[in-house]
């Protein structure tokens, strides 16, 4: 083997780096392998196995760091690395055995220890979250991404003044991680001469803040004027935020056009394949984001026989994996089958009834129903006026594009509506329609009728729910863990004056 020098391989180091960086990864993955057939080094199998994971190939990275144990089998780094793959395909029990066999060989890796305070999060176990989160600040105690970490896990943990003062400790390292600034927001009830309000707005005169800084800014304003019922400016930051955030998405409507259409198709390509039942009984919460499903789910899993698995990906990634096979047979769908069974059980074994509330998943109902035939699907409807609304007035992550405009809103609203239409056709005995409306003005009626459709007898606790310790991750973990009311049904009417045009969008 023709071995390179240390001052070649430095210098090519140097040079895939910063291909890594501008997002040029499928040369670093062919140099960096050409490199490692020359010569064994921690710093190419690394950089060659995050850059197989920024291109989706999970698995080839795992092959990677597997390779890379054999020359070395206690690096912490290959351990942290080859664990985050297994994190990255939600095996999570394999992940946490990798993490804490990095652990044994270097107790303070501050990779491994927030890796796993994310593995805990994401598993539902919040107080480990946090024990390991706080390890990585008792090392480095400027460590901004977990102490942003703290500030969520500790905000859908109902701890508001443990959010805040994360909050105050990131601004107080820098001024301008303004997502600090949205996020204080949201545990804070504003007064009108509130000092952080007052803050914020002084802020939006920064010169150099980039457009992420401004939007985040722009959100904990308009949260702050809510508080205070001055609409017209509260209107006036949020739509700022939303016009920037509309350029960054760069949203394209043919784009869900298109996915929801191939995931139609390839149910008509597996509609006719026989397959064999399942062992658990699931239920799918399907709708529009800011539909009344994160109280939906919060009902149902208060019932003793029910675990709520919340927001879970697994569906969608399922769909394109099968959307890319060139052969689809029974034994390919039992397959995926026992692969999202698995993924389930990470989470939960014990319950008898499992939850899945990935909204976007009515873009796949048939998919579900081919694989879990008895499977039922909830889906929860709103006014349209209030639930556009609502959808245009919070912060979504980025991957979430449509939710911008009040055009784009409309359009993907009526998609869904096209969508969930195609598939009552197909499924009229699956899919139960719930109003929020209905829901909050006769709770017991219609939690009544839930049960009923899931085939689960009445449990008081359902009329408690509000009472469950259980950690809500999604945007309207406040509403749900709140008695059911009626005020948050009708939120656009503190703006009858600026939604003119999401009306007539909307031609109601």
């Amino acid at each position: 083997m023709n071995k390179l020098s240390d001052e070649i391989l430095k210098k090519k180091y140097s040079e895939l780096h910063n291909d890594f960086i501008k997002g040029d990864f499928l040369n670093v993955i062919k140099e960096c392998n050409k490199v490692l057939e020359k010569r064994k080094n921690q710093l190419f199998f690394n950089l060659l196995c995050i850059a197989y994971q920024k291109i989706g190939k999970i698995e080839k990275s795992i092959d990677v760091m597997k390779e890379a144990l054999t020359f070395n089998p206690n690096h912490p780094d290959f351990l942290n690395n080859l664990g985050l793959c297994f994190y990255m395909l939600h095996k999570f029990s394999e992940a946490e055995k990798y993490f804490k066999k990095g652990l044994e060989v270097d107790n303070k890796h501050l990779h491994i220890l927030n890796n796993l305070g994310n593995l805990k999060r994401e598993t539902f176990k919040i107080e480990e979250s946090i024990k390991y989160y706080k390890e990585v600040l008792s090392i480095q105690h400027d460590a901004v991404a977990t102490l942003f970490s703290l500030v969520g896990v500790y905000r859908i943990s109902n701890k508001k003044e443990e959010s805040k003062k994360y909050c105050k400790k990131i601004l107080e390292l820098n001024q301008k991680l303004t997502d600090a600034d949205r996020q204080y927001s949201l545990v804070h009830k504003y007064t009108r001469d509130d000092p952080h309000l007052n803050e914020m707005l002084k802020k939006t005169n920064y010169d150099d803040l980039n457009n992420f800084e401004k939007i985040h800014l722009y959100y904990g304003i308009h949260k702050a004027y809510e508080d205070i019922k001055d609409f017209k400016n509260a209107f006036k930051f949020l739509k700022k935020g939303n016009e920037l955030l509309k350029i960054e998405t760069k949203y394209d409507f043919n784009n869900d056009e298109k996915k929801i259409q191939d995931n139609i198709n390839l149910y008509k390509k597996i509609k006719k394949v026989q397959t064999s039942g399942t062992h658990r009984d699931l239920i799918f919460i399907v709708g529009m984001p800011r539909s009344g499903s994160s109280l939906v789910e919060q009902i149902l899993v208060s019932h003793k026989k029910v675990f709520g698995g919340g927001e879970i990906p697994y569906i969608q990634e399922i769909a394109q994996k099968i959307i890319n096979e060139e052969k689809i047979d029974a034994s390919l769908i039992d397959d995926y089958r026992n692969d999202y069974l698995a993924l389930i059980a990470e989470l939960n074994d014990s319950s008898s009834v499992f939850t899945d509330k990935e909204l976007l998943n009515f873009n796949s109902i048939g998919l579900i129903l081919s694989l879990f035939p008895n499977a039922k699907i909830i889906n929860c409807t709103r006014d349209p006026l209030d639930n556009c609304w609502s959808i245009y007035k919070n912060f979504f992550p980025i991957k979430t594009k449509f939710v911008n405009n009040f055009s784009d809103i409309v359009k993907f609203y009526k998609l869904y509506l096209s969508t969930m239409d195609f598939w009552q056709k197909e499924f009229p005995k699956n899919i139960y329609n719930l109003e929020y409306e209905s829901l909050v003005e006769d709770p017991k009626k219609h939690i009544g009728k839930i049960l009923a459709f899931c085939n689960l007898e009445w449990d008081k606790n359902v009329m408690k729910h509000h009472k469950n310790s259980r950690i809500i991750r999604t945007l309207s973990f406040d509403q749900a863990n709140k008695p059911i009311s009626k005020k948050v049904s009708n939120t656009s009417r503190n703006y009858k004056d600026m939604v003119g045009d999401l009306i007539k969008e909307l031609k109601i």
